[in-house]
């Protein structure tokens, strides 16, 4: 008997790391205008209570490898615009890098099955934790190199903002999905528009395909976010404790929670493999998850100024001894 369950965790193990695979091709995280919104939200709260941090903040930033890439886009525009275009520059930068030297797959997510056999699947797939931490770290680190620091913020800024996303740490594992739907991937659903998607698709493109407006007069949706969703509604979220390890570990249950609890409900359990019996959502649901994920973004750029502000500060009050 021992032997047996031995092997049946054995080959558990296996089809772990081939899901960590099937799902790294995938796995995005909100779209670009939504990762930018989170850049933005995050530079427009360091700019307003953390001026010193983001001071430095921009020197690093201004040696990121890629900088000269950036440039000449963040030169043609207004210069009191051009600090919060590298913010949303660098939002996006981890998923524009993908298949080159600098991407790093697995730490945009980091999955739990949260519906159906979660009692087959005790593992996780992803590695987000393990990113954020090695990116803090080499922020909070003044003896590493510039440009690492840099390339740090940009992650930081992206895995922060990813783990937003429900269904970046959580998916189900059924009957029709007996190797997980990849965090939503091969799972398809109808919008009330009609628009088919799957349904990592359909929370990842909540500022764009779900036909949520841009309220009148808002400028961007970082200044709509922020404005329906001021730091002091969200003091649950943002009044976590602990090291910055274990704040991330608990937004990554939180987010798996909501998956549970919302985005594996209703008429998203009915979500298809086929592409052609897409399950309709409806108005009321939709409406639902466009409130959840706009919530969602404004609370991850709030997560993301305070997790740079913290390593900056701790890169300054720390006692290096740096090697000349």
């Amino acid at each position: 008997m021992k032997a047996r369950r031995a092997l049946l965790w054995q080959s558990l193990a296996g089809f772990a790391a081939l899901g960590a695979a099937l799902v790294s091709g995938s796995a995005l995280a909100w779209s670009n205008l939504g990762h930018q919104t989170t850049g933005a939200i995050a530079w427009q709260d360091l700019k307003r209570s953390h001026p010193a941090e983001l001071t430095e903040l921009m020197a690093l930033i201004r040696q990121h490898p890629d900088f000269a890439r950036f440039a000449p886009a963040i030169a043609a525009l207004p210069a009191d615009q051009q600090e919060r275009a590298l913010f949303e520059t660098l939002a996006r930068w981890p998923d524009d890098v993908r298949g080159g030297p600098e991407d790093h797959p697995d730490w945009h997510y980091q999955l739990r099955v949260v519906h159906g056999r979660t009692w087959l699947w005790p593992f996780e797939n992803g590695n987000a934790a393990f990113g954020f931490g090695y990116n803090y770290a080499k922020l909070a680190n003044p003896c590493a190199p510039a440009a690492e620091r840099a390339k740090a913020i940009g992650w930081l800024i992206h895995i922060v903002g990813d783990v937003q996303q429900p269904l970046h740490a959580g998916h189900q594992m059924t009957g029709d999905f007996s190797m997980t739907d990849r965090a939503g991937g091969l799972a398809w659903v109808k919008r009330p528009n009609g628009v088919v998607t799957d349904l990592h698709q359909y929370w990842d493109m909540t500022l764009d395909d779900s036909g949520a407006a841009l309220p009148a007069g808002a400028p961007s949706w970082a200044e709509a976010l922020t404005a329906l969703w001021p730091r002091q509604r969200l003091s649950r979220e943002l009044s976590r404790q602990g090291d910055p390890q274990t704040v991330f570990a608990s937004i990554l249950d939180e987010s798996a929670e909501l998956a549970g609890k919302v985005a594996y409900q209703g008429s998203y359990l009915l979500a298809s493999p086929d592409k052609d019996r897409a399950a309709p959502i409806s108005e009321a649901e939709q409406a639902l998850a466009i409130r959840i994920a706009q919530r969602r973004i404004a609370t991850g750029g709030y997560r993301i100024a305070d997790m740079l502000a913290r390593a900056i500060g701790q890169a300054k009050t720390a006692n290096w001894s740096c090697p000349v």
